[in-house]
């Protein structure tokens, strides 16, 4: 593995060295083998894409594609306002037709970068009840909450200003789950994480694998609410997922 140290690929790998004996014996080759050097480009466009924004103009380039192209609501606020903020959009989810509360449940990620944030408490009302994930109670328990939840509010560690896309690392305190069931997705983000582009975000990992750093088992790229267009080229709101998504940039951090 060519971005793993030596340290960690002793730790995490078994009989590497006799693996790669016998397939470099079968093909007529003698070990060691050399690694694999990672090709110079000839273009770099991928990189020059917003490369002159400053966080201001990443941050009025999401907002407007959101708003606009991904039939998302982006709202931008600050550290002091967030748990209102939240408050109003989670109970915005929890109306009838008419715009009357009704009982609704909203699931919290327990990511401590958000806990530090905001308090369940904050957000709760008399018929509106938060529930943070919690990974002692198991699968089960949390699925069951995340099925009947309006309302999914989430801790993303980047986003994606060219397509409005929302970089989830799966952790065990903040599950799939959370984004993907309920009927609406929030999700909350530093206007400090905001980066160009998918290039930005696969950057990350990669300096993360070379400094011997564990990665995340997954990592989502969520970008609005579900949708398809495959039928007729008409595009079609909350086919698979969440029908409605709501993202809440903190101005000043």
């Amino acid at each position: 593995m060519s971005y793993d140290n030596t340290a960690n690929r002793a730790q995490r790998l078994h009989n590497r060295e006799s693996f790669l004996d016998n397939i470099a014996s079968q093909l007529g080759r003698t070990q060691p083998l050399s690694q694999v050097e990672r090709p110079v480009l000839k273009y770099s466009c991928h990189q020059e894409v917003m490369a002159t924004f400053s966080q201001d103009e990443l941050k009025d380039a999401l907002v407007s594609y959101a708003n606009t192209a991904l039939g998302a609501n982006a709202i931008v606020t600050t550290q002091a306002e967030l748990e209102a903020t939240l408050k109003q959009v989670c109970l915005t989810y929890c109306q009838d037709e008419q715009g009357q509360a009704i009982p609704g449940e909203t699931i919290l990620s327990a990511y401590e970068p958000l806990m530090e944030l905001v308090s369940a408490q904050a957000l709760e009302t008399e018929q509106h009840h938060v529930y943070v994930w919690d990974q002692s109670a198991g699968y089960e328990a949390n699925i069951v909450v995340a099925e009947r939840a309006k309302v999914g509010v989430v801790f993303a560690e980047q986003a994606l200003a060219e397509s409005g896309t929302m970089v989830l690392y799966s952790r065990a305190d903040q599950g799939r789950a959370v984004s993907l069931l309920p009927e609406a997705s929030v999700f909350v983000v530093p206007k400090s994480a905001l980066v160009a582009r998918l290039t930005q975000a696969t950057d990350k990992l990669h300096e993360k694998a070379k400094q011997g750093e564990r990665l995340p088992s997954c990592v989502n790229f969520i970008s609005g609410p579900s949708s398809t267009a495959d039928i007729e080229l008409i595009k079609v709101v909350g086919v698979h997922g969440p029908i409605y998504a709501t993202y809440v940039i903190i101005d000043d951090m």
